[in-house]
């Protein structure tokens, strides 16, 4: 590359990404260069404000030289969304402060001095306004792909005597009527000359567009429009434009199937239009890959980002010229080894920079999504690379003391009702950086009356002691079963003195076995534990079912390989816990879309008013489109005794029986989402029949979170909303749940979305209210575990 030229990258947040985004840390999201120094953008701090790490060469390689924030920064801000450089200066956009801003520095000796900044007229919050920044010729291009409901606008402003004013505000000249797909116009800018591109690159179906203006005098005026040659619905034609020398490379990493392009315009001085020269694809074409998410180019080479590539770990490809001006000579430069395999993807290449020798790529996705990035320096062997990331960044710990509910907080969290106990964060208990806990449960010894909080994690499963819940322990950990990669979701039951752990998405993982005597064996510094026993007759599963008062576990979800039982019931004779014995499945095929898949389940020796199945083995299945109720007393003949529906359906996801089993209390993951509610939705069901099931009532709370597991002890409901904590409500009239209180783990953001589906981040997983000490357990996916007690019961001030 040339050494007087900076090239920069931006990562284009794209929801196809598998995992909870906006409370990780978003290390490498944006990167840029220029001659020794390399900035690096982490945006998506929750607890922190966003940061920008400067790198330069030093005796043991790339070293951080300074941290760079906003003078007004605030967690959660956005800082370091899209970086570019212009001579002496760098541009850094923030788009969560208000509407979002871009920061102004200037280098001061070795030191970058932040000088000015510009925020949106009129803006609005969630507009974007920093999204994508560019600058030449004394302008600065700010975009704000998100301004009007997603039609998107670009700023551009100049320097005068005091700061920099604006200019104009430009907006696609055909504005979507109302109720059309978001246009995303400013989502990539680039400045060439008296030249202003704007990517605009829609959402399916529409195939995005560069629109362009050119300067006259101060102001700048529409000059046509790019498409890519064959556009077609989803090509996202305009995500990234890179520009120089009177060329043009505009990524399109929709086109193809997702294989990604990314096609090249030069300038004709002739009839001072931009004319297509070539295009530029994957020469091993993988579905998939969004080849052409980043793009950085000189006169001599290009390398472009596939983050999609290698089922997710991303790659990056470089071309040549040939003799002809061609680009035609290519190879990958990929970091195969220095990523994991995270959860979604480590995604390497969804952001580049380079100069002269040197190639930065953004890898967001890596180390369980805190994000890294990987600097490349070519020498006569070939290129050499190192892999930096900033240090865990997370609450603190809070134990020794109760932090009681006062006025609506505890710390930092609102509440109501409910004190704080203690709260370990997850590096606290054995998670490594943006390792992120999902599902729990709980254990008593029965030889030395302790009490452990059993917590999943993406790569492990960790024990804490909580007897005393003040002060609670981390005892160790047992990692996932060998060679399966990370997963989202991980559930752990317990027989007896032993814990049956599964993991979803997580290949051959099986079911892995542990004697909790082990935790006996804790003298003072965390244990890495091992499994005693391993169950492979299935490889990944959602769930794991068991009631203790029977020898049966039922791992339900059931997939990738193994006897799946359609996603059923697939029932294991766990008497032996070291020796479990398959059984039989059950699969309800009027439910779960037909092939009677079980998201979750609960399994109970029925005691409740319908005297046909006193004694019975009833399993409630929550089966994504409805309730599944089916008698397995006889492993070999299982029958259906009924199924259950009702309004409205997002996805049946998981629900509990009232203690005395006449009532069936039902969370759906998806009506919140997709807007089938005005608010936490929660269904009840009379159940005195079990072969007639009706719904009686719905409980609409004033959140607009996510349920996602709900237990029941006594006259209370304790129910996990994702981004609204903990919820107790009194249920002492079984067709009405009365709020009680609530505890709220996740500080910031609003109470909307699913961290799945790659929306916002997860917050409160689950919750295991059955510690006889009182406190209850909770996991809260970016956060880590909290113990928490209502107010009135046992020990509460």
């Amino acid at each position: 590359m040339s050494k007087n030229m900076p090239v920069i990258g931006l990562f284009l947040i794209a929801l196809a990404l598998a995992r909870p985004v906006e409370a990780q840390l978003g290390f490498g999201r944006a990167v840029a260069t220029v001659e020794d120094e390399i900035f690096i953008g982490e945006p998506a701090n929750q607890v922190g404000p966003g940061i920008v790490y400067v790198y330069r060469p030093g005796s043991g390689g790339w070293v951080e030289s300074q941290r760079l924030t906003r003078s007004d920064s605030s967690a959660g801000d956005g800082f370091g969304a899209s970086l570019a450089v212009a001579g002496e200066q760098l541009l850094v956009g923030a788009t969560e402060a208000g509407a979002g801003a871009a920061y102004v520095f200037e280098r001061r000796g070795r030191s970058w001095v932040e000088v000015g900044r510009v925020v949106p007229d009129a803006g609005t919050a969630g507009d974007q306004f920093g999204g994508s920044i560019a600058a030449g010729g004394g302008t600065i291009a700010v975009g704000a792909p998100q301004h009007e409901d997603g039609i998107g606008a670009v700023y551009l402003y100049r320097r005068g005597g005091v700061g920099w004013n604006l200019l104009s505000k430009l907006r696609p000249e055909d504005v979507p009527d109302e109720g059309t797909m978001p246009s995303n116009f400013g989502r990539s800018v680039a400045i060439w000359g008296d030249w202003l591109l704007v990517g605009m690159p829609g959402e399916h179906p529409d195939p995005g567009r560069v629109h362009m203006f050119r300067r006259q005098g101060n102001d700048w005026q529409p000059a046509g429009s790019l498409a890519g040659p064959e556009s077609a619905a989803g090509d996202a034609f305009g995500s990234t434009i890179r520009s120089g020398d009177g060329e043009l490379m505009i990524g399109s990493p929709g086109a193809n199937g997702s294989a990604g392009a990314v096609y090249v315009f030069g300038f004709e001085e002739r009839t001072g239009e931009w004319v297509q020269h070539g295009t530029l694809v994957p020469y091993d074409a993988p579905v998939g890959s969004r080849f052409g998410t980043a793009v950085v180019f000189d006169n001599d080479e290009a390398f472009v980002g596939a983050p999609g590539a290698n089922g997710g770990t991303g790659d990056v490809y470089h071309f040549r010229r040939d003799g002809t001006g061609n680009w035609t000579t290519a190879s990958k430069v990929g970091a195969v080894g220095l990523v994991d395999g995270s959860v979604g993807g480590p995604q390497m290449g969804a952001s580049l920079a380079a100069w002269g020798d040197v190639v930065t790529a953004g890898i967001p996705g890596d180390d369980h999504g805190a994000g890294t990035a990987v600097i490349m320096r070519r020498g006569f062997g070939g290129w050499d690379r190192a892999r930096v990331l900033s240090e865990d960044a997370g609450l603190e710990p809070l134990i020794g003391e109760t932090v009681e509910c006062v006025d609506g907080m505890a710390d930092i969290f609102p509440c109501d009702n409910i004190d704080l106990v203690a709260f370990m964060p997850i590096r606290e208990i054995g998670g490594g950086r943006g390792v992120g806990v999902n599902d729990m449960w709980g254990w008593t010894d029965p030889e030395t009356d302790r009490e452990y909080a059993v917590v999943g994690m993406g790569d492990r499963t960790s024990f804490v002691d909580v007897t005393d819940p003040y002060a609670p322990v981390w005892v160790g950990s047992i990692e996932k079963t060998a060679g399966a990669p990370p997963s989202l979701w991980r559930d752990i039951k317990i027989y007896g003195d032993h814990a049956f752990i599964v993991a979803d998405a997580a290949g051959e993982h099986g079911v892995q076995i542990f004697d909790l005597a082990h935790l006996r064996e804790f003298e003072g510094e965390p244990l890495a534990f091992t499994e005693d026993a391993h169950y492979d007759l299935i490889h990944s599963a959602h769930n794991i079912v068991i009631d203790e008062g029977t020898p049966y576990a039922y791992v339900v979800g059931a997939s990738g390989g193994g006897e799946t039982c359609g996603g059923g019931l697939h029932m294991i004779n766990v008497e032996d816990p070291r020796q479990p014995v398959f059984e039989g499945c059950f699969a309800d095929t009027n439910t779960g879309r037909g092939t009677g898949y079980s998201h979750d389940a609960q399994c109970v020796i029925y005691s409740g008013p319908d005297e046909r199945y006193e004694g019975h083995e009833i399993c409630f299945g929550s089966n994504a489109t409805a309730v599944s109720i089916a008698d397995v007393t006889n492993k070999r003949n299982p029958q259906a005794v009924s199924t259950a529906t009702y309004p409205n359906i997002g996805y049946t996801h998981q629900g509990w029986v009232s203690d005395d089993h006449r009532y069936f209390y039902l969370n759906d993951e998806l009506d919140e989402i997709n807007g089938l509610t005005t608010g936490t939705r929660t269904m009840i069901f009379d159940i005195s029949e079990l072969d007639d099931p009706i719904l009686v009532s719905e409980h609409v709370s004033e959140t607009t979170g996510t349920d996602h597991n709900i237990y029941i002890l006594g006259d209370l409901i304790y129910q996990s909303v994702l981004r609204s904590g903990l919820r107790v409500y009194d249920i002492s009239d079984r067709e009405r749940m009365r709020p009680t209180g609530f505890f709220d783990t996740v500080p910031w953001g609003d109470d909307s979305g699913f961290g799945a589906a790659g929306v916002t981040s997860v917050g409160a997983w689950s919750n295991y209210p059955y510690f006889k000490s009182g406190v209850v357990g909770v996991t809260s996916q970016r956060e880590g575990l909290f113990l928490l007690r209502l107010k009135g019961t046992d020990d509460s001030p």
